[in-house]
């Protein structure tokens, strides 16, 4: 279809906007930038472009969408966009214009990736953290659309829990299904260093870890009287392996967001148990089990699968020690057996247990290099904290603020301390119930130390970038070890069909995959 016919089918009358004007500042789109290429080309571009004019959508949003609860404020944004600026394809020229000049042309058209910026950058003024999606409607073609999804779950960011569609070209608020997508977190300004660790990396990791479990079931034999039934695999793994470990890397992306030493050490800690113990159980037992053939492949499939879990788990936690340098990590290891594990890897945990090796590690907290916490620590003194934090507001502002912090922060600080000294409370429970006052301790701190926001700022502009790259890299690398699997499969099938024994195919696919 040529872009002139999906312009006139998309074309629609607009509604009067001088409300708004007052709103908007002025351009004479001067501001507009070219990127000669596809989206793939123009995304990070629209990134960089929204940070830098969001500014334009202050007044609006404060005025029009600041004080509405999260659904319909995306669905005000939603309307609002769509009735006031006109749908235009730009073509193989990729023009991005910003806020203000957005506005200035809307009635001449924009196409999706102006109407993103415009969302995007409003989005952030409310405070509201979201992703631009990037989607391909064709599987061997390339991204062709982006627009807006807002994650319903505003401190973890799972999309997996829900999320608003904000595609200002639609009339619709649905989404429409397509082949691939492709996400780039968009977090409000303070959330900084950890929660571009906790928010983005961790929930890229939950993403690859379903890409490996739908790839293992796709690759799964069905035999008639196999010990490992593939529709009984398929459930367990999911329910039972993937939902489970992905609500561990989300609690462990939110210790991370709120620097929780003690709990992200225990959850790396759980990870690395289940994992190590799940590969180790599968490799005595692929190496020595006298299953059939069908049961036999479904082993090395299933130690394939954890093995590349193991990859995906093991770049978070190097990500995460390249990033959290106010933590010193000492690494160990321990020994147990593979039935005190409580994720699903196929393998009964009472089948044939072993003793073996897994991975544990202990956080030290160093020196801030802010200089202090805006948290209560779990191992502080609770009158030298907070005689800390007071301090450094009445230095650093000399406008007596540190008293109205001093105010606000004191009955918080309370029933942190009450809380703690609960001894009935067990180390989980307690997390769960204190988890709501660190956020609300922390958000206090953001409200009156405006320098600590650009401190985070600046230090996590570099280390957004990186971890975008290192999941896309992920990503990749995923993508063409599961077509180099597939590739090896179907050599594998044209052997047994020639004649080779299937016990003998089985021997050789194991050996060879472990070299």
């Amino acid at each position: 279809m040529k872009n002139e016919t999906i312009n006139t089918i998309l074309y629609r009358p607009l509604k009067k906007g001088a409300s708004y004007d007052s709103l908007i500042p002025f351009s004479d789109c001067s501001s507009t930038k070219i990127a000669t290429g596809d989206t793939k080309v123009a995304i990070d571009s629209m990134a960089l472009w929204t940070k830098k004019y969001q500014h334009h959508t202050t007044a609006l949003a404060n005025d029009k969408f600041t004080r509405l609860p999260l659904p319909k404020l995306c669905k005000a944004l939603h309307s609002f966009l769509y009735h006031h600026l006109q749908y235009k394809i730009d073509g193989y020229d990729q023009l991005l214009r910003s806020p203000a000049c957005a506005w200035a042309t809307r009635s001449e058209g924009l196409d999706c990736k102006s109407f993103s910026i415009f969302a995007s950058a409003t989005l952030l003024s409310c405070g509201v953290s979201h992703y631009l999606r990037r989607v391909k409607y064709e599987k061997e073609k390339g991204y062709s659309h982006v627009y807006v999804v807002v994650p319903k779950d505003q401190k973890t960011h799972d999309l997996e829990k829900g999320y608003y569609v904000i595609d200002g070209t639609l009339k619709s608020t649905v989404e429409p299904s397509f082949s691939d997508s492709d996400d780039m977190f968009m977090p409000v300004k303070g959330q900084g260093l950890s929660g571009a660790i906790g928010a983005s990396v961790a929930q890229g990791v939950s993403k690859l870890v379903s890409y490996a479990v739908d790839e293992f079931i796709t690759e799964m034999n069905s035999c008639s009287g196999a010990v490992y039934d593939a529709s009984v695999v398929g459930l367990k793994i999911r329910r039972d392996l993937r939902d489970k470990l992905q609500v561990q890397l989300n609690d462990l992306g939110t210790a991370i967001v709120f620097r929780n030493r003690a709990r992200i050490q225990h959850l790396f800690n759980a990870i690395f148990k289940e994992v190590d113990l799940g590969i180790a159980h599968l490799r005595n037992e692929t190496a020595f089990s006298s299953f059939e053939h069908c049961d036999g492949q479904t082993l090395g499939y299933a130690l394939d699968f954890a093995e590349k879990l193991k990859v995906f788990i093991d770049n978070f936690y190097k990500e995460f020690q390249r990033t959290n340098s106010h933590f010193k990590v000492e690494e160990f290891s321990k020994t147990a057996s593979v039935g005190s594990r409580t994720l699903y890897f196929v393998v009964a945990n009472g089948t044939n247990p072993i003793q073996a090796d897994y991975r544990f590690i202990i956080l030290r907290k160093e020196e801030s290099a802010y200089g202090l916490d805006p948290i209560f620590p779990f191992e502080a003194n609770q009158n030298k904290w907070l005689l800390q934090n007071l301090n450094h507001l009445k230095k650093r502002y000399s406008d007596g603020r540190e008293n109205s912090y001093e105010k606000e922060i004191t009955p918080l600080l309370k029933k942190v301390v009450d809380l703690r000294a609960k001894t009935d409370l067990g180390g989980e429970m307690l997390y769960y119930f204190e988890q709501p006052l660190q956020r609300e301790l922390y958000r206090i701190w953001l409200k009156y130390d405006t320098a600590y926001s650009d401190f985070l700022k600046e230090e996590a502009q570099s280390v957004i970038t990186a971890n975008e790259l290192a999941l896309r890299d992920y990503q990749k690398r995923f993508s063409k070890t599961v077509a180099q699997d597939k590739s090896a499969k179907k050599r594998k099938r044209l052997k047994q069909q020639l004649g080779i024994g299937g016990l003998l195919t089985a021997l050789l696919y194991m050996y060879f995959k472990k070299k």
